[in-house]
Parts: C-alpha cells; structure tokens; sequence
C-alpha cells in the first residue's frame, strides 16, 4: 500500500456518479462475476482438512480468500454495497484500474463460519451449539478473513475510504464507526508499511509533489470504534472529477492515473 484516501460523500448517492448507466453496472458485475468463478474453481464446499483432521488455516484463507491483483482497496459499509459498485464501475470504466470489493469476489464468512460449526459444534443429540467451542470457531474465523483483507491492503497501492453517513458518525469530533470491519481496516491501514510503486523505482524515486496531511454481519449489536482517518488524505466527488478531466487530457489509463490523483 502507497496511499489512503478518505472519500467524503454526504449527499444523497443517487446525486454521484450519474455519468455511469444500468447497462454499465450490469456489464461490470458480469465482469467481475466471471473473474470470480476463476479466482474460486478449486473451491470446494467442504473444509481444506488435513489427513489427521485438523483444519489447514492457510489453506482455508485461500481457498475461501484468494488472491486479487487489484489496484485499489475499497472500504466501505455493506449499507453502501450499490455506492461502492457504483464507485468502482466508474473507476474501472474511466481510469483502467481494478478495484477490490470483497463481497464480490470471495465467499461469504458466515458460510464459512456455518460449515464449521456444524461439523465442530453441533451436537445431534441436543440439536444446539455448543457455546464455548463456537467461541474458538468464530474467533479463527474471523482472524482468517481479517488476516485475508490485511493481506489485500497490503497488496494494492491504495486504499479508497468510502466515507458516507452509513460508515461515520461524526460524534465529539471525532470519527467513529459501528462496523468492526471498517475499524480494522482503517486500523491496519494505518499500521502498515509504505510501498513504492515499482514504476518509481524504475523511473529512479523522486519525492513527489504530493499533499501530506466485506464483510455482512447482524449489527443488532450496536459498538461505537473511534478511527483515525487524519493519515488520509481527504478528497470530495469535485476531487474525483478534476482527476477524470486531467485523465482524459493527458490520455494514460491504468496505474498511471493514480500518480495523477496523488497530485491532486
């Protein structure tokens, strides 16, 4: 990861984005269904076990997560699946780089989280789970798709904060969210290391003139997480715009159009 962004959108999202059809939703979503029916041949709707029984996490991880080379990660609420789409559609669209939207490419959590219950912790003869062991299921579970999506933030070169009413709340002046994913995200973000593209270390790296500043659950639950967003940097839909307008006039698309955003 190079750079993170935090994309202020408060209006309603109807208003964004209006340059992009229905048929060209349903063209990408075609697009990326296919891509990922590829990236999940090998699934198999059972457990990676090993000959002894135990349950290869790492194999699980790929199996249930693989690998995407995307350029940009997308955060955002599952309330906001249809922005994100959208969102993700027109950068594709106009700019050549591939986004990552984990709902759309892996399988769900909760499945998995099923298939292992069920083999692990239900008992026939009772017809219930048992508590403490699902407890230890939910917590790999978890850590594989937390481990998955650190991977994937790792990997691309930005990270894209969808940030919409459904995402923040704005509360003491500080930004907190109720999702834990969103926390998590924002969090490793912030922790992990930054990369140079590697078209700048062929280039020779110069500093550039640059500004400095999926997952569904039953959130019945409702748990406030402060997050640190002051490592990102903050552009707004008219940002967006300026960077399709200079796109457009200089004619590059792919990761090269990045390098004109982070000048923004």
């Amino acid at each position: 990861m190079y750079k993170k962004f935090n994309l202020e959108l408060n209006a309603n999202p109807i208003n964004y984005f209006s340059d992009i059809s229905e048929n060209d939703i349903e063209k990408y979503k075609n697009n990326v269904e296919k891509i990922s029916k590829e990236l999940l041949k090998d699934f198999e709707e059972s457990l990676v076990v090993t000959k002894n029984g135990t349950i290869d996490g790492n194999k699980t991880i790929q199996t249930w997560f693989p690998d995407f080379q995307a350029d940009i990660f997308l955060s955002h609420s599952h309330k906001d699946i249809e922005l994100a789409i959208k969102l993700a559609c027109w950068l594709e669209k106009y700019f050549g780089v591939k986004v990552f939207i984990d709902s759309l490419l892996w399988k769900n959590i909760n499945d998995l989280q099923q298939e292992i219950d069920k083999k692990y912790t239900y008992s026939e003869k009772t017809g219930t789970y048992n508590y403490d062991l699902r407890n230890v299921t939910t917590s790999h579970v978890h850590a594989m798709l937390s481990t998955a999506l650190n991977d994937m933030i790792d990997s691309t070169e930005c990270i894209l904060f969808l940030n919409t009413p459904s995402s923040i709340e704005l509360s003491n002046l500080k930004n907190s969210t109720f999702s834990p994913w969103i926390y998590s995200e924002i969090k490793s973000s912030n922790i992990l290391r930054s990369i140079i593209p590697s078209r700048y270390l062929q280039k020779g790296f110069e500093q550039r003139n640059v500004r400095h500043g999926s997952a569904n659950l039953n959130e019945e639950l409702s748990i406030r997480y402060d997050i640190d967003l002051s490592k990102f940097y903050s552009i707004t839909y008219e940002s967006l715009n300026s960077w399709k307008t200079i796109r457009a006039f200089k004619r590059v698309r792919g990761t090269a159009t990045l390098d004109i955003l982070y000048d923004l």
